[in-house]
């Protein structure tokens, strides 16, 4: 024969106190685990706005190849979001997620500001301020002080490359 408890209090469920110990421990873990989740984040949004440039960069220069035509990419940098403009389409950078002023292009040694390159009908570079310098397009999430990670075209010939980091300083 079973017998039931007398008392009428259940002794199934969690206490008040289980519960409480449970949420603090989940907010601990969460307050140690977001700022490496928005880093992470941050990181993964600069790398998709990287190759994003990368990638418009080489068609216009292939395309200038391919029609024996000059091929202008432009950057406004300022707009909110920041967008490219190559062969008559506007994108935004970043899928619409980057802030104004996270992209730069400059010389490579820093001095020129630059808002539209040209590839000529040979896929060259043809932009007399850069002389024989090269090109850096610098994204940083957020601007300033975050993931920075660049295209770098090496020389007028347009040979590109990625980096990130302090490379890209």
């Amino acid at each position: 024969m079973i017998r039931k408890s007398s008392s009428g209090h259940s002794t199934f469920g969690y206490t008040l106190i289980e519960m409480m110990t449970v949420l603090v421990i989940v907010g601990v873990l969460s307050a140690i685990a977001a700022p490496g989740w928005l880093s992470f984040m941050n990181s993964r949004r600069a790398n998709a706005a990287r190759d994003q440039v990368s990638q418009v960069l080489r068609q216009a220069q292939a395309q200038a190849l391919r029609t024996k035509q000059s091929q202008t990419v432009a950057f406004n940098v300022t707009a909110a979001p920041p967008t490219i403009t190559a062969l008559g389409v506007t994108d935004p950078i970043g899928n619409g997620q980057l802030e104004p002023n996270s992209v730069t292009l400059q010389a490579k040694n820093g001095a020129t500001n630059i808002s539209t390159l040209e590839f000529d009908t040979n896929g060259n570079l043809k932009n007399p301020a850069l002389d024989q310098q090269g090109l850096k397009i610098t994204v940083t999430v957020p601007p300033n002080t975050g993931a920075k990670r660049c295209v770098i075209v090496q020389t007028l010939l347009g040979a590109m490359r990625s980096a990130s980091g302090t490379d890209c300083n």
